[in-house]
């Protein structure tokens, strides 16, 4: 048949095109269906790299049997390491430097309770605070007020709850509650002192003691940013020094942990932008191994190569 010179051009474009892929995958030259190129090398003599990356067996000595040969590399090392033909590209174990970060455990903080030992129900208050207290009101709240401050002197905690809700029951008001409020306080029962302090500031909204114990309390509990206003409040309506050196501790400790979940955000947005990128680059590379293993890019028209009996 008349071969044409548009039919060589083509094929030779093929031709040059599958042969760029041999040079870059040497080890499709083991495929199945390149068996036909590899006897045609061998059928001069040439030799074929060995699957892996091995050096071919030498060949004869003879010079009759000698033929043009085919460049070997240098080394092994020269040689990119093999997968088995028509296998799937791995996906790459991540490098050491590359794996996750372990989860520091913080130590904990000292100022901070652990536990809450005063999750239990709400302590007793006075049905309506806008009552007008009776004569006989003021006389149970002044012997209880009196007991109160008696048992705070000696450190009875327990105790002075018990009477300083005699006085609530009995006059309630802010102060009265506020003075409950530290007791709990002073017993690490900060969810009592807060509850308390809810009540002082209902009926009076300027009440620094009430300001000072839910300040503190918060700071109890490790609620840094709302221990920070409730002292910054007590000390705007009462300042006293007492309370300015707890507001300083404080606002550093919210500063710290403020800035510990600053670094913590962008060390996560670091990692998540770097797997995205090695996520990225890797979809890259399979497809780049999924066209050259399977695809034979630019080697579909060998087969109709005209003359070559395809």
């Amino acid at each position: 048949p008349t071969i044409k010179m548009g039919d060589i051009e083509a094929a030779v474009k093929a031709l040059k095109a599958g042969v760029d892929v041999l040079k870059a995958n040497p080890e499709l030259l083991h495929a199945p269906q390149m068996k036909f190129l590899k006897e045609y090398i061998e059928s001069f003599g040439g030799k074929v790299p060995a699957p892996g990356g091995a050096k071919a067996a030498p060949q004869s000595s003879n010079p009759k049997q000698a033929g043009p040969t085919v460049e070997e590399p240098d080394s092994e090392d020269d040689m990119p390491p093999l997968e088995d033909v028509g296998s799937q590209p791995k996906v790459e174990e991540p490098e050491s430097e590359e794996e996750e970060e372990e989860d520091v455990v913080e130590e904990a903080d000292p100022d901070v309770l652990t536990d809450t030992p005063d999750i239990s129900s709400p302590q007793e208050n006075a049905v309506d605070a806008s009552k007008e207290p009776s004569d006989a009101d003021y006389e149970v709240a002044s012997a209880a007020k009196a007991e109160a401050m008696d048992a705070q002197g000696e450190g009875d905690w327990d105790k002075a709850t018990c009477l300083w809700t005699k006085v609530v029951l009995a006059t309630p008001n802010a102060m009265v509650y506020a003075n409950r409020g530290n007791a709990y306080l002073k017993m690490q029962k900060p969810m009592a002192a807060i509850r308390d302090a809810d009540e002082a500031l209902k009926i009076n909204p300027d009440s620094a003691k009430a300001f000072k114990v839910r300040g503190k309390s918060h700071a109890l509990l490790g609620q840094w940013k709302e221990a920070v206003k409730d002292l910054g409040d007590a000390q705007r309506i009462d300042y006293d020094e007492d309370t300015y050196e707890v507001q300083k501790k404080v606002t550093a400790k919210l500063a710290a942990v403020t800035e510990k979940e600053k670094i913590r955000k962008e060390k996560a947005a670091a990692k998540e932008k770097k797997r995205q990128e090695k996520l990225r680059a890797q979809r890259a590379k399979e497809e780049a191994n999924s066209a050259g293993a399977g695809g034979f890019p630019g080697m579909g028209g060998m087969g109709g190569m005209p003359g070559m009996g395809g």
